[in-house]
C-alpha cells in the first residue's frame, strides 16, 4: 500500500490535494479549473492529466486519451509523497477507469477520494461511451468515493429518467441513495439543471439528506462542476465534513456570478 502520511491537525504546511482530471484545449474546464479551486481553497495541488481533450464552439473535437500506465505511475509517485485527498475528473474511457479502482487500492481508507463523474463536455459530445459508464458504476463507485453529479449524471448513473430527477427532488434523494447503497461513501448532486428552486442535496450513509438552499445567479462559466468538486476535495483535505464541505464549496462557486438570475 502506498504511504499517504497525513499532516498532523498542528502542521503549518499547506493540505496536500492529488488532482486526476483532463486538460481543457479551451482552458474553461479540466485542470485548469481544477487549479483555480485548489488556490482558493489554499491547498498544495498535485496535477495528473488524463487526456489532452481538443474542444470548440460545438464540443469535443478529439478526446487525446494518454495511456493509463502513463498517468497511473505519475499518480503512484504523487501519492508516495503523500497526500490528504484525491480527487477524479475526466477518466476517459473504461480502462481508465478501471485503473483508477485500481489505483485506489494503494491508497490509506482514511484518506478522502471524491469522483466528478464526467461523462459529457457541457458544449456536446462525450467522453464516456457506454463501457465507461458501466465501467464507473461496477469498478469505481463500490470504492467508498465522494461523487459529485450533476442532475444529467446522476439520471444516467442510477438509469432514472432524467425529467423526473429535474421536477423532483424526492426523486433526487432516492438517485443519491442508489449510488450509496451501489458503495459510495457520500453523495453531492449538483442542483443546477433542477427546475425551481437551486438546491444541491448531500447525502451520506446513515445520515439524513441535507439540502443546500442557493441563490440562483446569471452568466455562465465553464468548468464550474470541475470547481465545485475539487473545492469539496480541498475541504476534505484540510478535514471538513462533507456537508460543511459542500456549503463552502457552493458558496465560493456562487461568488463567481455576481448578478442575480438564471444560475
Amino acid at each position: 500500500m502506498v504511504r499517504t502520511d497525513p499532516k498532523s491537525a498542528t502542521s503549518s504546511e499547506p493540505a496536500r490535494l492529488l488532482i486526476i482530471a483532463g486538460r481543457d484545449s479551451s482552458g474553461g474546464a479540466g485542470v485548469v479549473a481544477d487549479l483555480e479551486a485548489a488556490k482558493w481553497a489554499g491547498v498544495s495541488a498535485h496535477v495528473v492529466v488524463t487526456a489532452e481533450t481538443r474542444q470548440g464552439s460545438e464540443g469535443l473535437v478529439e478526446l487525446g486519451a494518454r495511456s493509463p500506465r502513463e498517468w497511473v505511475e505519475e499518480a503512484s509517485r504523487a501519492l508516495e509523497e503523500g497526500i490528504e485527498a484525491v480527487k477524479f475528473g475526466l477518466l476517459p474511457g473504461a480502462e481508465h477507469i478501471e485503473a483508477a479502482a485500481r489505483l485506489l487500492e494503494e491508497i490509506e481508507e482514511r484518506v478522502p477520494v471524491v469522483v466528478d463523474p464526467v461523462l459529457a463536455p457541457s458544449l456536446g459530445g462525450r467522453f464516456l461511451d457506454a463501457l465507461g459508464v458501466l465501467a464507473l458504476r461496477e469498478e469505481l463507485l463500490p470504492r467508498g468515493c465522494v461523487l459529485t453529479p450533476n442532475i444529467l449524471e446522476a439520471a444516467e448513473l442510477t438509469e432514472r429518467p432524467l425529467k423526473l430527477l429535474m421536477e423532483s427532488p424526492e426523486a433526487r434523494v432516492e438517485a443519491a441513495e442508489e449510488l450509496i447503497e451501489r458503495g459510495a461513501g457520500g453523495v453531492l448532486i449538483k442542483g443546477g439543471h433542477a427546475e425551481g428552486e437551486l438546491a444541491e442535496l448531500v447525502c451520506e450513509p446513515g445520515k439524513e439528506p441535507v439540502w443546500l438552499r442557493l441563490e440562483r445567479r446569471s452568466g455562465s462559466l465553464r468548468g464550474t462542476g470541475c470547481r465545485h468538486a475539487t473545492a469539496v476535495a480541498a475541504s476534505l483535505a484540510k478535514g471538513i465534513q462533507l456537508s460543511e464541505a459542500a456549503k463552502v464549496s457552493s458558496a465560493w462557486i456562487g461568488s463567481l456570478f455576481p448578478s442575480q438570475g438564471a444560475f
